[in-house]
Order: C-alpha cells, then sequence, then structure tokens
C-alpha cells in the first residue's frame, strides 16, 4: 500500500490559471471520494511566492479502512502560455491557426494521424468545418446581394451583407464551440514541435528541475508524473530531460489520460519529443500507463505512446481503454455525450459512481498505478472494500505490454 506519494499534475491546453486548475481538483476529488466512501482532507494550495510560482502546490489525504495515503500535488502550470496566444489580435489567432492546419497537412503528419487513430481526424477537421459553417451562407448572401443590383453597388451590397452574416456567424461558433481556442491550441503545437516558441523550452526546463528538485527532497514511495492531453507533451519532454540530469527513476510512473502526446510527436520536425519517448521506453524501462477513451475524438484512441512512434524495445506503455458513460450517470452522459471538449475534460473530472476508472483516486488512492495498468480498475481493496469493481473490458492478450 501507498502510503506516501508525489504528484506531478501537467493539466492540458486549458487558459485556466493554477489557482483555477488547484480549484477544479479540490471538487473533483471530494465528489469522487465520496463515491468510494473515503474520507478526504486537501491542503489549500501554495501558488503566490516567488519560490512556488509557475507551480501550485497542495497536500492531500485521503483515508478510509484500513488505509491512509497522503499526496503532495504539484501542478505544473503553463496557462500564462497558452493565454499569451489567446491575447493576440483576433485576426493574428485566424491566420497562425490555418498556417498551422496547413503545416501538419503538408508534411504528412494529418495522414498519419488517420493511420494512428482515425478518430482524431475529426479534431483536426474540427476549426475548418466551422470556418465553412460561417462562409457558406455568407457567399451565398453575397451572390445574392451581388445580383439584386448591377455593378459595383451590387458588389458593394453583397461584400457588405456576406460579411455581417460571416462575421456573426464566427461569433457564434467562437462562443459556443471555442474555434479561436481551437485554432491556438493548433498554433501552439506547430510552434512546440518546431522550437519556434523559446518559452516553451524555457518552462519546460524549469518543470525538469522542479521535478528532480522536488523528488530527491521526497520520501514518498511513488513520485506519478500526470499528464492530461496536450500537457502530455511537455511532461514527457520534462520527466525525460529531469532523469538525464540525474533524477533516479526507480519510484517514478508515468500517467497519462486522454494524451495529445503523439498531435505533436508524430510531426517530422518533433524528434527530441520522438527521442525523449524512445529513452523513456527503451533506456529507463519505467512503468507508464496511458488511458483513452472510446468517444473522445480529441485523444488517440487504440495508439500506444511507443508503438506507435515505431518504438518496439523496452518497456512499452500499457493503455487502458475506458468508458465515459460507466464514469457518469445516464443523465449525465446524455447531455454530455455531444460535446466532445466536456468529453475530453471528463478524464480529469469527478465520477459519479463506482467503476474501473477514477483520475482522482488513482492519484489519491491506496494502491500503487502499476495494480491499476495490470487490473485495469481502480475498484480494488481497500479502496473498494471486499467488493472489487470489474475493468470496463477484459484485457487482451498483446505482446511487449500492450493494450488494455
Amino acid at each position: 500500500m501507498i502510503e506516501k506519494r508525489l504528484v506531478f499534475l501537467f493539466p492540458g491546453f486549458e487558459p485556466l490559471r493554477a489557482e483555477a486548475q488547484v480549484e477544479r481538483f479540490h471538487r473533483a476529488a471530494k465528489r469522487s471520494a465520496g463515491v468510494w466512501n473515503a474520507e478526504l482532507v486537501l491542503g489549500s494550495p501554495d501558488t503566490g511566492s516567488t519560490t512556488t510560482a509557475p507551480f501550485a502546490v497542495f497536500h492531500a489525504v485521503l483515508a478510509g479502512s484500513g488505509y491512509k495515503t497522503e499526496t503532495d500535488i504539484v501542478v505544473c502550470d503553463w496557462s500564462d502560455l497558452i493565454r499569451a496566444y489567446a491575447a493576440r489580435p483576433v485576426i493574428t489567432r485566424f491566420v497562425t491557426g490555418l498556417v498551422a492546419l496547413g503545416d501538419f497537412l503538408l508534411t504528412g503528419t494529418v495522414f498519419r494521424y488517420l493511420r494512428t487513430s482515425w478518430r482524431y481526424g475529426f479534431f483536426y477537421a474540427f476549426p475548418l468545418a466551422m470556418l465553412l459553417f460561417a462562409l457558406v451562407p455568407a457567399l451565398l448572401v453575397f451572390s445574392w446581394l451581388a445580383g439584386l443590383a448591377p455593378g459595383a453597388l451590387g458588389v458593394l451590397a453583397g461584400l457588405a451583407g456576406g460579411g455581417c452574416v460571416a462575421l456573426a456567424l464566427l461569433w457564434w461558433v467562437n462562443r459556443r464551440l471555442h474555434l479561436l481556442t481551437a485554432l491556438d491550441d493548433w498554433a501552439m503545437a506547430r510552434d512546440f514541435c518546431r522550437g519556434r516558441n523559446p518559452l516553451i523550452l524555457a518552462r519546460i526546463e524549469r518543470q525538469a528541475s522542479e521535478i528532480r528538485r522536488r523528488s530527491d527532497a521526497s520520501d514518498a514511495q511513488e513520485v506519478v508524473i500526470a499528464a492530461h492531453s496536450l500537457g502530455a507533451s511537455l511532461a514527457i519532454l520534462a520527466v525525460d530531460r529531469a532523469i538525464r540530469d540525474g533524477l533516479a527513476a526507480e519510484r517514478l510512473h508515468v500517467f497519462t489520460v486522454g494524451s495529445s502526446l503523439l498531435k505533436t510527436a508524430l510531426h517530422p520536425a518533433a524528434s527530441d519529443q520522438r527521442e525523449a519517448v524512445e529513452r523513456l521506453v527503451v533506456d529507463r524501462r519505467l512503468p507508464w500507463t496511458d488511458c483513452q477513451g472510446l468517444s473522445d475524438p480529441i485523444n488517440f484512441y487504440k495508439s500506444n505512446p511507443a508503438t506507435s512512434l515505431g518504438i518496439m524495445d523496452g518497456r512499452t506503455p500499457i493503455v487502458v481503454r475506458i468508458r465515459f458513460k460507466h464514469l457518469v450517470k445516464a443523465a449525465t452522459y446524455q447531455r454530455i455525450k455531444r460535446d466532445f471538449f466536456r468529453l475530453h475534460r471528463q478524464f480529469v473530472l469527478a465520477v459519479e459512481q463506482r467503476c474501473a476508472y477514477s483520475f482522482h483516486m488513482l492519484l489519491l488512492g491506496p494502491r500503487p498505478l502499476v495494480d491499476f495498468a495490470e487490473a485495469g480498475t481502480v475498484g480494488l481493496p481497500p479502496l473498494a472494500g471486499d467488493a472489487p469493481v470489474t475493468p470496463d473490458r477484459a484485457p487482451p492478450l498483446a505482446a511487449a505490454g500492450g493494450a488494455r
């Protein structure tokens, strides 16, 4: 049983400040603990001092029948980098997002997505579909108005009317479906792959230093590098750098959920990311658990963080597939199942019923993460009492530690 754990948490691509990430974690962890009849005590985060920024640190104690686990959680904040992309002029956000989409297409990365996990193609196509949704009606309005009056007058009327329609639809799409945030995501991913933003690289260096410093000073039995979505791309580079700088790897466990690592690692320019994955898998032989969800088009379902990059040697990450409809009540699933951004966040939100996966119980609970990787369920004693929860799906046979 784990009595002390240290967690480095890398959030996904969201402009939420560290304080908001901690508040979300607190709310979701309390709700999940209630589902498992566990008592949870959460400490206040330390976010404001110069010694902690850009990190938020807090303490958690989860206790139940026969166990008590203390966890120190370090939120590796990078939301300021995300907000910097959002602070640019609207036209810049549109242009850089479209250029990034073109880059991923022309380099063949999109076709690698389709070969690896075809569902991710929907997320790539989403911004383009939203632009067409706005531009096609605008062109129809332009043609109609231009035909009502001859010459320049008709053209001007068409441009004015079509422009108003396009702007109104783009405003609605952005407000309801976060179009500009999606374009920022692609723009930042391109800059990350090509090393075009030195602030990203500097942040990874800072994160690596913090992982090494706190891990060396901790007596925790397990040190978890947990990452959601695009945060996995930063986390892998950070932990790899920390190990190369001297961090002992014996207590480490890499835990990625809804990972977008392959979004960047499949780009031809991202050789540093592929090399980091290879070192972690082949040289370091770290345990690595990757959770994927069928109905989420923003993760690479049925992929593997290593073998999908052509890395066949070493300790291949274990893939655990989960079903979102088993995590929440039927009414909740019906409400969220068509909102893929909301589904994607479910990886790090509260569960509403006992199930095979709970992000918070995995990070705060008494069993080591390797037990979850092997059993395919968090519902093991003592957390689950005498009635273990069966995994969503029986683990198939797979060579070299493949999917579960």
